[in-house]
């Protein structure tokens, strides 16, 4: 093991005692622990113990160290010596880290300036991109120690990095210059080094086209060569008359990187940064079309469910063009939908319409893509429910689920093809339109009252009629009364159904104050010809019909004001109770 040499004293001996025993021990916590101690001095000396120690746990370590932002406060030492370390013993591996470290440390901005036009006698503005000057770390060792710091340490590094922008400028070039010095010295190592480095790229690094060229390292492996771009002290820029939508892959030492395809389409399948990625595709197509034929089905399906992007839409187009997907199970079809990304479940779904009978999938499984919010997937899920028959309780039971369907553009269709389905069934119960009349969307209740209207088999079920009086839904209640009117005039009447449900849904329509308009005049004339039919209720729809005039104008009112006449002049002995109800009324 090297020599474990003790960092001087600098007023935190403990905490930097704690973070060796931590790094003696392999301990993960030991990167968090060294980068809160702002001791300089301290990490200058321990910079070669670091280095020196052979343990594959201080390797480890290390990478995690430099795979953070270097923001550490008062580490410039220790990671420049640490640099200069990796750069002198030619360690690729660390070399790479710090290549993707020091790209990640320059970020230009586009800002508008103004400028005076001496010709035009006026201010005129433009666009320029420039390299903020604010981002320097601070170095006082006092702004960066206590407890206060430690509390809100992310607010105060926040965009901020170690060295002044020009070192940072001079330290990205420098690692790239090992890169190159290693592909001209040591052409067996250098794909193998890049594609080290490539791979710590994520799509963070790459957000837009002035980020992408702030790669300093990055650009140079994968578009050294693009006449598309210019490279400038300060940063990659476009040339004059270029694009970025034009840049293709010119690789510095396109040779080694011809050599095999297999290093490049690791890149596509393991790079976490979208720009690596593509531009990996599109090496492989120019230069390696047969390794992309070499795909099997089952690395395609994976794909599909990639977080990568550019593998998502690979497996695609290379799907779409394929044959022999009808191999690929429902299981496994339905396993992908799930986990796929929600603007690539159109075209999956194509795929698996494409590729799969409508036989070959289960009622249970149907009905559960049919419940699914993606509109892809339930809209999939219908298509595999034409056509299918209700066979068993638990059928039944899942085609009523169709009426919370999540999918709230196809709900109604899905609703519709319930309907269907149960009407086919020789053993129709009259009550299952009610599990659609009673559903909380609004849209199933009206076709469950469409199929209502049109099945003989419910419409004329006295049960359903009893529960249905009992609706605490506006839309349903207000259409019965307009139903029992049509029943009173053929002579149907109200024999069959009870007296106390239907003076509860006359008295929900005439209390509804806001809704209701058109049915209250039905309900008028139904309670009075109740009244008249049946004297003994006059207790319970005397104050119905009191409410009910208060409710109408015109001559409905007069009508109700005729028939409370001619029921007393029916009924005399009732004239106290009409007289208690209609205090207002004057008797001759």
């Amino acid at each position: 093991m090297a020599r474990d040499r003790k960092p001087p004293a600098h007023g935190n001996d403990a905490n930097w005692e704690r973070a060796r025993r931590m790094f003696q021990a392999g301990a993960p916590e030991f990167v968090e622990a060294v980068r809160q101690l702002p001791n300089a001095a301290a990490l200058a000396t321990f910079a070669e113990t670091w280095w020196t120690d052979p343990r594959i746990e201080a390797k480890r370590l290390l990478f995690t160290y430099l795979e953070l932002p270097f923001n550490a406060p008062r580490h410039e030492v220790l990671v420049k010596r640490l640099f200069k370390f990796a750069d002198t013993t030619g360690d690729d591996a660390v070399m790479a880290r710090f290549l993707t470290g020091f790209d990640r440390t320059i970020r230009r901005r586009r800002v508008t300036k103004v400028r005076y036009n001496h010709r035009r006698r006026e201010n005129e503005h433009y666009e320029a991109v420039v390299t903020p000057s604010d981002t320097v770390l601070a170095r006082d060792d006092r702004s960066y120690s206590g407890p206060w710091f430690t509390a809100d340490r992310e607010r105060f590094t926040a965009g901020k990095f170690l060295f002044s922008v020009a070192t940072r400028n001079y330290l990205r070039r420098r690692a790239w210059r090992y890169f190159r010095r290693l592909g001209r010295q040591h052409p067996e190592r250098y794909i193998s080094a890049v594609c080290t480095a490539l791979k710590l790229y994520t799509d963070a690094d790459a957000p837009d086209g002035l980020a992408l060229l702030d790669n300093w390292g990055l650009v140079h492996v994968l578009f050294h060569h693009s006449p598309v771009l210019d490279a400038k002290p300060t940063g990659w820029r476009v040339a004059d008359g270029g694009s970025l939508s034009r840049l293709q892959p010119e690789p510095m030492f396109r040779k080694l990187w011809l050599r095999s395809a297999e290093p490049i389409f690791d890149l596509l399948v393991r790079a976490r940064c979208r720009p690596v990625a593509m531009w990996a595709v599109q090496m492989l197509r120019k230069h390696f079309p047969e390794r992309l034929t070499q795909l099997t089905l089952d690395e395609l399906l994976e794909w599909l469910v990639s977080p990568s992007s550019v593998l998502n839409e690979l497996a695609l187009e290379v799907l779409e063009q394929r044959g022999g997907l009808e191999r690929v199970t429902i299981e496994q079809w339905l396993r992908i939908t799930e986990e796929a990304r929600a603007d690539l479940l159109d075209r999956i779904c194509e795929l698996v319409a494409r590729s799969v009978k409508p036989e070959q999938v289960t009622f249970a499984d149907a009905v559960a893509l049919a419940m699914q919010r993606p509109v892809p997937l339930a809209r999939l899920g219908l298509r595999f429910l034409q056509g299918k028959k209700v066979n068993t309780a638990e059928e039944i039971t899942a085609v009523f689920g169709l009426r919370n369907a999540e999918c709230e553009p196809l709900r109604v269709d899905l609703v519709k093809w319930a309907c269907e389905v149960l009407s086919f069934r020789t053993e129709f119960d009259p009550v299952w339109v009610l599990e659609f009349l009673d559903s909380r969307f609004e849209e199933v209740r009206e076709v469950g009252w469409e199929w209502f209207q049109v099945e003989p088999r419910a419409r004329d079920a006295v049960l359903v009629w009893q529960r249905l009086l009992e609706s605490p839904y506006d839309n349903i209640r207000f259409r019965l009364v307009g139903m029992l009117e049509e029943r009173i005039k053929s002579r149907d009447g109200l024999g069959q159904l009870p007296p106390d449900r239907v003076r509860f849904l006359w008295a929900t329509v005439l209390l509804n104050v806001q809704r209701g308009s058109r049915a209250k005049p039905f309900v008028v004339r139904q309670v009075i010809d109740r009244l008249s039919a049946n004297p003994d209720e006059a207790g319970d729809l005397l104050p119905m019909i009191a409410v009910s005039l208060r409710s109408v104008r015109g001559p409905e009112f007069r009508a109700g004001l005729a028939g409370v006449a001619r029921f007393v002049a029916k009924n005399p002995t009732r004239r106290p109770l009409v007289e208690a109800v209609f205090p207002e009324l004057q008797w001759n």
